[in-house]
């Protein structure tokens, strides 16, 4: 069980950087746009402005299906890690439940006596 706790942690952890790091672009290329934007002077075209925004909207996009991709295999690599265990259980349904007694029980006591 080590194992997997291991590799769960391993997807969290790598899930959550990997979204960090899109927040990260997709706040740079509003920022940049922003940027833009304000430096602009009023003489500015409609149709820069619209360029200016299709531009950020390309790039939000182009995130949003990193984003997707990195889940799917957050996803897929959780099922790979978790099948395995569902597996056993399902072949081995009685010990499994036994165990899963036994550790209810030696947390319940461990508890008890935490509060005395």
């Amino acid at each position: 069980m080590p194992v997997l706790n291991e590799t769960a942690d391993k997807m969290v952890t790598g899930g959550v950087a990997s979204a960090d790091n899109y927040k990260i672009k997709t706040a740079e290329a509003l920022e940049e746009t922003a940027r833009k934007l304000r430096s602009a002077d009023i003489s500015v075209k409609d149709e820069d402005i619209r360029n200016l925004l299709s531009n950020v909207e390309l790039r939000v996009n182009e995130l949003k299906t990193e984003v997707g991709a990195g889940y799917e295999k957050i996803g897929a690599d959780y099922h790979k890690t978790v099948e395995p265990v569902e597996r056993i259980i399902i072949e081995h349904p009685i010990p499994a439940v036994l165990i899963a007694a036994g550790i209810g029980i030696l947390i319940g006591m461990l508890i008890i006596k935490s509060r005395d």
